[in-house]
C-alpha cells in the first residue's frame, strides 16, 4: 500500500485551528519541507505542525505521526521526541 504524508499546522489557541498545507510521497520530502518552513507555513501563527502517514481508504487513521514545534528564538520548527499532551485523544489532522 502506498502512503502519503500530510502536512499540518496547528495554532496554539484553546481550541485549535489546523490547517494541511501540502502533503507528499517521501517522508524526507516532507519533513524538510517542515524544518525549512518552506513556503512560510507557519504564517506567524501556527505553533505546531504535524506530518501524518496516510493510506488509501475512508476513515483511515494515521499510523505515523511527527511532530514539530515552532522555536520563536530560532525561528524555525523543530521536531518533538513525543506528541504534544494536549493532542493525545486526536489523529486525523490532515485528512479528517
Amino acid at each position: 500500500m502506498e502512503h502519503i504524508y500530510t502536512i499540518t499546522t496547528i495554532d496554539n489557541k484553546k481550541v485549535p485551528d489546523c490547517r494541511c498545507v501540502g502533503f507528499y510521497f517521501n517522508v524526507d520530502v516532507a519533513k524538510q519541507e517542515v524544518l525549512n518552513n518552506s513556503g512560510d507555513i507557519f504564517e506567524f501563527s501556527y505553533t505546531y505542525c504535524v506530518i501524518e502517514e496516510v493510506g488509501e481508504g475512508i476513515y483511515y487513521y494515521p499510523r505515523k505521526e511527527f511532530w514539530f514545534k515552532w522555536n520563536y528564538e530560532e525561528k524555525k520548527y523543530v521536531a518533538l521526541e513525543t506528541k504534544p499532551e494536549r493532542f493525545n485523544n486526536i489523529g486525523g489532522f490532515g485528512i479528517g
